[in-house]
């Protein structure tokens, strides 16, 4: 039997591995001299050129057989080709992760979240008047949702914080902790959200958060002008393939809306650029902290 296209699934880690492989492939082709068309590696394959254009748009993933014929075309080296294959298997890989068996009681575009955090090298967050998710304890997510409790139900609010929970776990898994650069208004730190012990646990957990090596934690003071006042709330997502611009999101009321336009990622990373320009050092925003927990006593 031939060997048909592998087609791409719906799981975010998969379309951006998908969509790598096809961008390295295209810069593979064009840099072949004399240059290669698609037409040309189609016929090559015993396909179309749209069969290539998909490819090379991730949208359809080619079979071993394909990718080494295409690679042999280009004259690719060795280490190349293997990165490429490693790539494609990150990309056909269907394992059950933790969070499907939440998926029932989630929104779709938080399961989308969620997958894309899980493959994440960085997260950039912008809290507004909130203490990061990351970062955040039990008993503070129960306080800020307190609110929410008669509209939500309790037993949804609690699924919801035990997913919140294990999405923490990207930060400090053993394997691949998720870099966090993140950015907290002074407003989030003196609410008594849950109650004084409450809020002194949460700002102690974000002490010691802190002094993790791949987590970086500033305090946009109330000196900080509009900045301070803003409470602009945004999040920058990076992946580890090469040339990837990263996602953004944003609040809905309802959801996350999850934004991978380039020009809409860029535009809120100058944002969030302009509040680490307003926001104090790490070890100043570390001293405030302290100060701020100690008022909770």
């Amino acid at each position: 039997m031939d060997e048909e296209v592998v087609g791409v699934g719906t799981r975010p880690q998969a379309a951006r591995a998908a969509a790598s492989v096809g961008r390295r492939l295209s810069a593979l082709r064009l840099d072949v001299r004399p240059r290669l068309t698609q037409v040309t590696v189609g016929k090559a394959l015993g396909k179309s050129q749209d069969f290539v254009s998909r490819i090379e748009k991730g949208a359809q993933l080619p079979t071993d057989q394909q990718l080494r014929k295409m690679l042999d075309l280009y004259e690719v080296d060795q280490a190349i080709r293997l990165d490429l294959m490693a790539e494609i298997r990150e990309a056909r890989a269907a394992e059950s992760e933790w969070w499907t068996k939440y998926v029932a009681d989630l929104p779709r575009s938080l399961v989308k979240l969620i997958e894309l955090e899980d493959v994440a090298t960085k997260v950039s967050i912008a809290s507004g008047g909130l203490i990061p998710w990351p970062f955040q304890t039990e008993k503070y997510m129960q306080g800020v949702d307190e609110f929410a409790s008669a509209e939500v139900g309790a037993e949804r609010l609690t699924t919801q914080h035990a997913v919140r929970v294990k999405r923490q776990e990207i930060v400090t898994r053993a394997d691949r902790p998720v870099i966090v650069d993140a950015l907290v208004s002074e407003a989030a730190l003196r609410p008594h959200v849950g109650g004084p012990a409450a809020m002194r646990e949460q700002l102690d957990r974000l002490i010691e958060m802190a002094d993790l090596p791949n987590i970086t934690v500033r305090v946009i003071p109330f000196g900080a002008g509009g900045a301070a006042a803003s409470q602009v709330n945004l999040t920058i997502i990076d992946f580890p393939t090469p040339n990837d611009p990263g996602v953004a999101t944003m609040d809905t009321g309802t959801g996350v809306a999850i934004l991978d336009d380039p020009k809409e990622v860029r535009a809120r990373r100058r944002r969030f650029d302009y509040l680490c320009g307003k926001a104090f050092s790490s070890t100043e925003s570390l001293e405030l902290i302290r100060s701020a927990s100690k008022e909770f006593l």
